[in-house]
């Protein structure tokens, strides 16, 4: 039986608690100290800093420790995290309501400073940030109330609204990133966010732990969890293994190949959505002899796509078209993106049209090349397709297989060769938009950034008409002028193939039955959260 004079005094210290503002909260679920959700991952993380948290494996660790000032919820709607409340006052000025009640994982408050700094911070050019090019639009973000911030914009931009829905958005500790600025974001220097779990190691190529957050601010967030590790397990066989005997609870990402072994095991539970994403294969239209046309023509005529999706793909996603999205993004005027799909053009599998293109390409005897791909099994087992399917015309395809961070290095154009074009010739990646409308696909993937084609745009895609029509699109509010422009950027990019659509990815997840209150949709890049995670009763 408890000492009634402790009892006591744990009951005066829980009271002063509750009265402090926005440093802390009563703890509303008991938790135990070895309450461990354990996920896995396919490979190790970028960073654990936000500006950098933009692909599959990074996402699901950072944003559990830092948190923008919108999210999504699961309709995939824009709803207040950070920020209290907000408005469009006209097409170019947003006006944002701060919480003030909101503290950082080591109990100080965040502030007004806190939350410019750190969206200045991505917005620099000089940060590096994979996110920055979401500021593309925006003139100016000021302080305008003693917790009141207004964004002033250059021009209209139809999807400015969820920009701060994404790790653009997510607020850091202003002091603590300048006294680790050498190391913010590393495993020594670590991270301080207002997120529900906190930081606290980070092993590269092994493990990243964290731990409950005690001051999290969000009082409706009850959890059993103690602590949350992530464990990079790159190998498929013992990630399911690892699942199956429970020493991890989940996963974003089952090896395809194993799923119906995952399905048939009782103690898990499986489950998938449809994505806004898409996987594709990029040439790099700024190296010959992949600037011809006629060559990315042959390549597409060359590959069976219908066999790659019955005997890969399967259930992990639907065979893709010539568009770069698939009906998860028809959210302006579907009917009318149904109609535009029926009449758009058909690279089918022929290998009489194939050599048709090459033998009216700059290489009609074929050539040699590279293809960069990630240690995932579906990723490598569509390389090898397509390795064997070039040969066919002559194209002897040397497959290069990297790790997650160095193929995303690559993906995003941080690896240049000698005349300072990206270093390969095609590469096999994948795409999630941003945000649930069509810009999320179209701006990234074939704007070419004042023709320097970095960034998102894989294929290094120029064509100054198709940037008009996306800027265009963008900065248009009329759902039907918008599609209008977009149709007519398609009508372009479908003759000139920058990229071939593999698939429109179905995102399934595996979950120890014991555990409850996991949910994931379309947004899940921005919302995958671990925060209401519990113990079956």
């Amino acid at each position: 039986m408890r000492n009634e004079k402790i009892l006591s005094l744990f009951l005066v210290m829980a009271l002063i608690l509750t009265t402090l503002v926005g440093c802390g909260k009563t703890q509303t679920t008991p938790v135990s100290e070895d309450t461990t959700f354990t996920v896995a991952l396919s490979s190790d993380i970028i960073s654990l800093d936000p500006a950098f948290a933009y692909d599959f494996t990074t996402n699901q660790v950072v944003n559990q420790i830092t948190e923008g000032l919108l999210t999504f919820d699961s309709n995939n709607q824009l709803v207040p995290l950070l920020a209290k409340d907000w408005k469009a006052v006209n097409d170019t000025t947003y006006v944002y309501t701060i919480r003030d009640d909101v503290c950082f994982s080591d109990g100080t408050p965040m502030t007004m400073d806190d939350v410019l700094f750190s969206l200045e911070r991505t917005k620099d050019p000089a940060t590096g940030s994979y996110v920055q090019w979401m500021f593309g639009s925006v003139d100016s973000i000021t302080k305008t109330g003693d917790w009141e911030l207004t964004v002033k914009l250059k021009q209209p931009s139809a999807t400015w609204q969820y920009v701060f829905g994404t790790t653009a958005g997510h607020i850091i500790s202003k002091a603590y990133y300048e006294t680790n600025k050498a190391k913010f974001g590393t495993a020594e220097g670590g991270i301080l966010g207002t997120g529900a779990f906190k930081y606290d190691s980070w092993k590269n190529g092994q493990e990243v732990v964290l731990t409950k957050n005690d001051k999290y601010w969000d009082k409706d967030v009850k959890s059993d969890l103690a602590k949350l590790i992530f464990k990079i397990i790159p190998e498929d066989t013992t990630r399911v293994t690892a699942l199956q005997t429970g020493q991890v609870d989940f996963t974003a990402e089952p090896p395809l190949d194993m799923m119906e072994t995952l399905e048939a095991d009782t103690n898990l539970n499986v489950d998938g959505v449809e994505t806004m994403g898409l996987s594709f294969l990029a040439f790099n239209t700024q190296r010959a002899p992949f600037n011809d046309v006629n060559v990315r023509k042959a390549i597409y005529h060359a590959i069976d796509m219908q066999a790659i999706h019955d005997n890969i793909v399967k259930s992990a996603g639907i065979q893709g078209t010539v568009l770069p999205n698939g009906s998860a993004l028809y959210t302006i005027e579907p009917d009318r993106w149904n109609s535009y799909l029926e009449k758009a053009p058909v690279y089918e599998y022929s290998l009489d049209k194939a050599k048709e293109y090459m033998a009216k390409s700059s290489v009609p005897e074929g050539f040699d090349c590279n293809l960069l791909t990630t240690e995932s099994s579906l990723r490598y087992s569509e390389a090898l397709a397509i390795q064997e399917a070039l040969k066919a015309i002559n194209i002897n395809v040397e497959l290069v297989k990297l790790s997650s961070d160095e193929h995303t290095n690559y993906q995003f154009g941080g690896v240049m060769d000698a005349n300072g074009k990206r270093d390969y010739d095609m590469i096999l990646a994948g795409w999630e938009a941003d945000y649930p409308d069509i810009s999320g696909n179209i701006e990234p993937l074939f704007a070419s950034a004042n023709a320097g084609a970095d960034g998102a745009n894989a294929a290094a895609y120029v064509n100054p008409e198709v940037d008009k029509l996306i800027a265009a699109q963008a900065a248009s509010t009329n759902p039907t002028e918008r599609n209008d422009l977009v149709f007519q950027a398609l009508d372009i990019i479908t003759n000139e193939v920058p990229y071939i659509f593999v698939d429109y990815p179905i995102k399934q997840t595996v979950l120890n039955e014991k555990f409850t209150g996991f949910t994931m949709n379309a947004s899940w890049l921005w919302n995958l959260y671990f925060k209401n995670i519990c113990l079956k009763a």
